[in-house]
């Protein structure tokens, strides 16, 4: 994390207050990414079974991998209903991903939230896993996976893949009902989606 998020992060859980409209905006900010801090500081120390952990803590040096990662994810999902690629959220460390939750959920308290995974993302992501399943390349989404040499146990596959990637359950059997590729695309995207929607119920809660 660079100094100048770690000064903002340490700012905005130590400024001073501020009276009127703009110091209550403030005081609820500060409130809710102190929230966030405190729930990522649970979920880090319970996956990994440790303690001592600072803003510029890396959750593979401390012996996470990526299997803790994804379980890291599902649960940032379930708590703040926030669709948070798995990729985004390995490439940062404690105090970045904080910033990165909050940012997400500021957006969605706002009505202003849409799926952090854009469909561009899921549909270049399911076209490279059917490509490398299936042994050819797959350009139209029209393409049948079973039609193209794929069978259970390959469909088993993609389906864990995409549950790694974007941190949402997928039924191998609603699959296995949409055989083609912008089928697929679309159940994942209604996933993703889904879990932000979801989060709508949490907005009174942090209100």
């Amino acid at each position: 994390m660079t100094r100048d998020r770690a000064d903002a992060v340490a700012a905005a859980g130590a400024s001073a207050p501020m009276s009127g409209p703009d110091g209550a905006l403030a005081s609820k900010e500060a409130d809710q990414l102190q929230e966030v801090r405190q729930f990522m500081l649970r979920a880090w120390s319970d996956l990994l079974c440790c303690t001592g952990l600072t803003e510029h803590a890396d959750f593979f040096a401390r012996g996470g991998d990526s299997l803790l990662m994804t379980r890291l994810v599902r649960r940032v999902g379930e708590e703040f209903g926030v669709a948070v690629s798995l990729h985004g959220m390995s490439r940062r460390n404690l105090g970045d991903q904080v910033l990165l939750v909050h940012g997400l959920r500021t957006r969605l308290l706002a009505g202003k939230a849409r799926p952090a995974v854009g469909a561009h993302q899921v549909s270049s992501f399911m076209k490279a896993e059917w490509s490398e399943l299936l042994g050819r390349p797959v350009l139209s989404a029209a393409s049948d996976f079973f039609a193209l040499g794929g069978d259970s146990l390959l469909l088993t596959r993609l389906v864990r893949r995409v549950e790694k990637e974007f941190a949402v359950k997928v039924a191998v059997h609603d699959m296995l009902a949409a055989p083609t590729l912008g089928e697929q695309t679309l159940i994942v995207r209604a996933r993703i989606e889904a879990a932000v929607r979801a989060a709508l119920r949490t907005r009174g809660r942090a209100a």
